[in-house]
């Protein structure tokens, strides 16, 4: 009941994406499920507000970012709903091991000045190579998707947005650093991780898209208001063995913005494995 009554609210309405990245491909099929249209919109240079590859630095939080790309969204086209989208790469469970990509997508409804934000994040194998061996270049060019393209760094500028080796080969060969499959010198070779060149980039937008619907369609009881999402947790989920509480969450509490209304539910499961518990495994 309350899906249906949340999919009649978006049915045949449009949001606005800012974005030159051609995000709009992967957004659109998960809104399209609420019955919205998502129309895109580059009439605004969102590289002004920073770039990956460093030529423009960010002066706004990612969060920030998405969220006024998403106001822009609304100002550009004249729509009551907009999208901002923004990506980030560094930090998660393991900084400096293993590379972690995290997906922010923010919706904008104009009329009740409210922002949703949906979020997807995981680990992806992409990362920057130097190296004087052209062997070794192109080997790691390689290992990743054809669609995945690449930053060629050198000393006076950038090439962006190369798929391949033969464009590699090609502007190496162009600038005499690469004769007879001899590179002079250490060139420096940085994933494109701009979304329309980034495919793994490209699945936790896809999954930030997915939870933007489910939060969409999660209606506050008391007023209706999308986005009744969990907030907090409480912690003490009882050991299975001494029944002393744990680190783990007993309680998912879910909190209305607008009106403030608040719900408990308990987690599904009654009790922690006793490896989870300081008294049982110190």
């Amino acid at each position: 009941m309350t899906q249906s009554r949340h999919t009649n609210r978006y049915q045949n309405l449009s949001v606005a994406l800012l974005t030159k990245h051609d995000k709009g491909a992967v957004i659109g099929p998960a809104l399209a499920e609420l019955g919205l249209h998502v129309v895109t919109t580059d009439a605004f240079d969102t590289d002004t507000l920073g770039t990956f590859s460093g030529e423009i630095p960010r002066a706004l939080s990612p969060r920030e970012c998405a969220a006024h790309k998403a106001r822009l969204a609304c100002e550009l086209t004249g729509l009551d709903f907009g999208l901002g989208s923004e990506g980030s790469f560094g930090g998660g469970p393991m900084p400096g091991l293993v590379n972690w990509d995290e997906e922010l997508l923010v919706f904008y409804d104009a009329k009740q000045d409210l922002e949703i934000t949906a979020h997807a994040a995981g680990a992806v194998g992409l990362g920057p190579i130097s190296s004087s061996s052209w062997q070794e270049l192109s080997d790691w060019v390689e290992r990743f998707p054809p669609e995945q393209a690449w930053i060629l760094r050198l000393s006076d500028r950038l090439y962006k947005g190369l798929t391949g080796n033969a464009p590699l080969q090609k502007i190496l060969t162009e600038q005499g650093l690469l004769t007879q499959g001899t590179i002079q010198g250490e060139v420096r070779l940085e994933p494109d991780l701009r979304a329309m060149h980034c495919p793994e980039r490209r699945v936790y937008i896809a999954q930030a898209a997915a939870q933007l619907c489910q939060r969409l369609q999660s209606l506050c009881p008391t007023c209706t208001t999308p986005d009744f999402w969990q907030t907090s947790v409480e912690r003490g989920l009882p050991c299975a063995w001494c029944s002393e509480p744990t680190a783990l969450a007993k309680t998912r509490i879910k909190q209305c913005r607008q009106c403030g209304f608040t719900e408990r539910q308990p987690v599904e499961q009654a009790q922690a494995d006793p490896g989870q518990c300081q008294r049982c495994n110190p």
